[in-house]
């Protein structure tokens, strides 16, 4: 049985207001941010791939450039830096998804020189790609396909088509045996990566585009889900050893662009309004325990470095970061 439940109450009157901590201004806008094995990653529309340092006092944060991609040509034969949409990170290997020339995408390899795994030729329209080990990437294309492709054999392992929706995000457990994606229909598809089998639907709670979705596993071992909602809906579904779920909505004023969820899944956190404002809320009480003001443009990207520190992007040039408490 499902367990649902709507909170309409005024969040700001129970959770504690925050500022930022620091403010961190780059030079090009952000196009996406993630945290991979303790490490901060930015991706830009300038073609640059960037990792923040710092420290848990917030007093020393600093930016470093990993690589800065080739320009491409546009349709009338004009040349740009591409966007970087997606990048991943596996035993010292970067995976780099970005824009391409001529309105298609390219994905690279970085492990001390940049090598070109798919371009133009391939006609794959990436969305996001990953590691699956040092040999294998899974892959997200627009066409709400995912993809297992082999590199030491330059073979497509898999290629299935989840709907005919338009695709809008996936991310891997832990260990990178399992996927979870979602699309524009809201639907979420819980499966093995290499083979692709789907093991679970989730459909009872986002009934529009998920924009985003994140997955951890609680301190019990049960894998925690949280979505982000076009339809102003935020999905925290439970998942436990023997599939069975329970799950309930939190409502947001505005559409939700992003979600974060701790590494413990203890805490997650949602953009709660046009002012793109951040609730931090405890993933079983339901209990709001921070309210973050500072963002000015929309919401790209929510990251939890622990459970005190939670770094946030928008889409421009600004990343804020906090202390919780």
């Amino acid at each position: 049985m499902y367990r649902v439940l709507f909170l309409f109450i005024p969040i700001f009157l129970f959770a504690k207001i925050i500022t930022p901590s620091y403010e961190l201004n780059i030079n090009h806008n952000i196009i996406s941010m993630e945290l991979i094995e303790g490490r901060l990653f930015v991706a830009t529309d300038f073609g640059e791939v960037l990792e923040i340092t710092f420290d848990e006092s917030l007093k020393n944060i600093q930016e470093h450039s990993i690589v800065k991609l080739p320009d491409i040509r546009g349709f009338l034969d004009d040349f740009y830096a591409p966007k970087v949409f997606s990048v991943d990170l596996y035993k010292g290997k970067y995976l780099i998804n970005s824009e391409g020339s001529e309105g298609t995408k390219n994905l690279f390899i970085l492990d001390g020189e940049l090598v070109l795994i798919f371009g133009a030729e391939n006609f794959l329209n990436i969305k996001k790609a990953l590691f699956i080990n040092e040999e294998q990437i899974f892959l997200g294309l627009v066409s709400n396909e995912i993809l297992l492709y082999d590199l030491k054999h330059s073979k497509i392992l898999y290629r299935k088509q989840l709907s005919e929706a338009r695709f809008s995000d996936f991310v891997l457990s832990e260990d990178r045996k399992y996927f979870l994606s979602t699309s524009e229909s809201g639907i979420l598809y819980y499966g093995k990566t290499q083979d692709g089998e789907v093991l679970q639907t989730f459909e009872e709670v986002n009934k529009d585009n998920v924009y985003e979705v994140k997955m951890k596993k609680d301190s019990m071992g049960n894998n925690i889900i949280i979505t982000a909602g076009q339809d102003r809906k935020v999905g925290v579904y439970f998942l436990d050893s023997q599939q069975k779920r329970q799950f309930y909505i939190k409502e947001s004023e505005f559409l939700v662009y992003s979600v974060g969820l701790n590494e413990n899944a203890s805490r997650g956190a949602y953009t709660k309004n046009e002012n793109s404002d951040i609730i931090v809320f405890d993933i079983k009480s339901k209990e709001e325990v921070a309210y973050l003001k500072g963002h000015t443009n929309l919401l790209n990207s929510i990251l939890f470095i622990n459970d005190t520190i939670l770094v946030s992007s928008e889409d421009a040039q600004r990343i804020l970061f906090w202390k919780l408490p």
